[in-house]
């Protein structure tokens, strides 16, 4: 079984090499039929179906905080050819099928197409550097944390996605015999109102969580300057407060608000970190979907929220450049602060 990246095209084609009218996609998505495909078809001239866009329909990554295995996306792939139109008469030829695992991640345009992931198992995630001029340097792979809290690096294994514990002070995580070193960074610039406890009252800073380019929830920690902001939304209309008999009272409201509510937003900076996480966090701005854990004022707890990065561009840093490397992001929480979810 291949590991394809489903938000990437993937192709499956076929040639028929007898007298044929149409082609028949059938794909099979955990066991049950979800779609059935139908083209025209004749000898010799391929045909060429587009799978990844209907079989990510079924895919959907939640997180609540603390990451758990993700089970295989398993897709089936059946193609046949037919002597009559729209798949009607007789099958021609053989039966072709392909199997997969589908993950919610992506190829880039270097990757040409269908793009897919090793069957090897390997840490998923592009925190690392590489030795050599072609894909069989050496990779070294480096992470950073605070201290006393606990880190889950993301492999892929047997189709699925495991979340391999650091435990709270573990300084590497060893993956099919790949180490992932775990650099433990104190971090004192929060107070406990902005950052989060883990372990004996140590402030670890923010926690962003986000779905990475192999498809794996990945989390990374910023440690630096946090600034929360609260913009309020709102509509108005002119009231008529006059009475029946021509008065008003200069205690009403003439400027009418209504519909207000307001939009929270936080920026958090990173560690101090090195040229490659210039990758990283390009991967954090192109996913789909991120998380803050974040302590939340009212209850006093800490939650694990979604959130979405307001800017649409970032410089890749490099050491001649910019010296110290450090990134800063801007994130609009993911819902209106007053609850209005019906």
């Amino acid at each position: 079984m291949a590991n394809r990246l489903l938000r990437s095209p993937q192709y499956i084609t076929q040639t028929a090499s007898s007298t044929v009218l149409s082609v028949v996609l059938k794909i099979t998505i955990d066991g049950t039929l979800r779609y059935t495909l139908i083209k025209s078809a004749s000898i010799n001239v391929p045909v060429l179906f587009e799978w990844a866009e209907l079989a990510r329909d079924y895919l959907d990554i939640t997180y609540t905080g603390t990451p758990s295995t993700q089970a295989a996306f398993p897709i089936g792939l059946d193609l046949r050819f037919y002597d009559g139109v729209n798949g009607t008469g007789t099958q021609v030829g053989f039966t072709y099928t392909e199997n997969h695992n589908g993950f919610d991640g992506y190829g880039t345009f270097y990757e040409e197409a269908n793009p897919n992931m090793s069957t090897t198992e390997f840490p998923a995630i592009s925190n690392y550097t590489q030795s050599g001029s072609s894909s069989l340097g050496a990779k070294t792979y480096t992470m950073y944390a605070p201290k006393n809290v606990e880190l889950y690096v993301p492999s892929i294994l047997n189709g699925t996605v495991v979340y391999n514990s650091s435990g709270y002070n573990g300084t590497s995580v060893v993956i099919n015999g790949t180490t992932v070193t775990i650099n433990r960074i104190d971090c004192t610039k929060y107070t406990s109102s902005y950052g989060y406890t883990e372990l004996n009252g140590s402030t670890v800073g923010f926690k962003v969580s986000f779905i990475n380019k192999y498809g794996a929830i990945q989390s990374e920690f910023f440690t630096l300057k946090a600034i929360r902001d609260i913009k309020a939304k709102k509509k108005t209309y002119n009231s008529n407060i006059i009475s029946s008999t021509g008065t008003y009272s200069v205690n009403a409201h003439t400027k009418q608000n209504y519909n207000i509510n307001a939009m929270q937003s936080i920026t958090l900076n990173s560690f101090y970190v090195p040229e490659y996480y210039s990758e990283v966090y390009s991967e954090m701005l192109l996913s789909e979907k991120v998380w803050v854990r974040y302590r939340e004022k009212t209850s006093g707890n800490f939650i694990t929220i979604p959130i979405n990065i307001k800017g649409n561009n970032m410089t890749y840093k490099n050491n001649i450049n910019d010296k110290l490397i450090q990134f800063e992001f801007n994130f609009d929480m993911s819902f209106d602060y007053i609850n209005n979810i019906r």
